[in-house]
């Protein structure tokens, strides 16, 4: 087990383009003042149960866990009955054992490294997500449309979650 994470915490270290958030220097941001506003944002919330099912359907993402860990896991995110937002954490070989804990707050990190310029392909997006367990990070890589798919989805499941909508509205949302 403890080789898997090495190998992880190995791969995600070897990313030039994510080098600085190993190092301790700070993020650069916000990310929204680092891109035009051209791409499919307005498709995002028209789309949101597109999204919201393929959050639900999960993703392989390497995340960094509440003890510091960096893992590979398969990583979902619904919105449940009870109207909360729940983070699941499943490893990769294994379908029943998985992790759940409740998304409280969403907030992104993004890094350059300053020696490649400030190309965007050498951008890396980090969602970070504050929950019942501690911190998560998600490492979205160079991807800014994969990025701004959870980001959106996560935060309109939150703005959900925390409005006071009556149960109908809400089943209009549940999967």
């Amino acid at each position: 087990m403890k080789t898997v994470a090495l190998k992880g915490a190995a791969t995600l270290k070897a990313r030039t383009e994510c080098k600085n958030r190993f190092n301790g220097s700070a993020p650069v941001l916000p990310i929204e003042d680092s891109h035009d506003h051209d791409h499919h944002d307005d498709n995002l919330d028209l789309d949101f149960n597109k999204y919201r099912s393929m959050l639900a359907s999960g993703s392989e993402l390497h995340v960094e866990t509440p003890d510091g860990d960096f893992r590979v896991r398969w990583i979902s995110i619904i919105l449940n009955n009870q109207s909360k937002v729940v983070l699941r954490m499943r490893k990769l070989n294994l379908f029943r054992t998985k992790k759940e804990s409740i998304v409280l707050d969403i907030h992104a990190e993004l890094y350059r490294d300053p020696a490649q310029g400030a190309q965007e392909t050498d951008t890396c997006y980090i969602i970070v997500l504050s929950t019942n367990e501690g911190t998560i990070k998600l490492d979205m890589g160079d991807d800014y449309d994969r990025y701004k798919t959870w980001a959106t989805a996560i935060n309109h499941m939150l703005a959900l979650s925390s409005n006071s909508y009556n149960k109908y509205e809400l089943q209009f949302y549940k999967n």
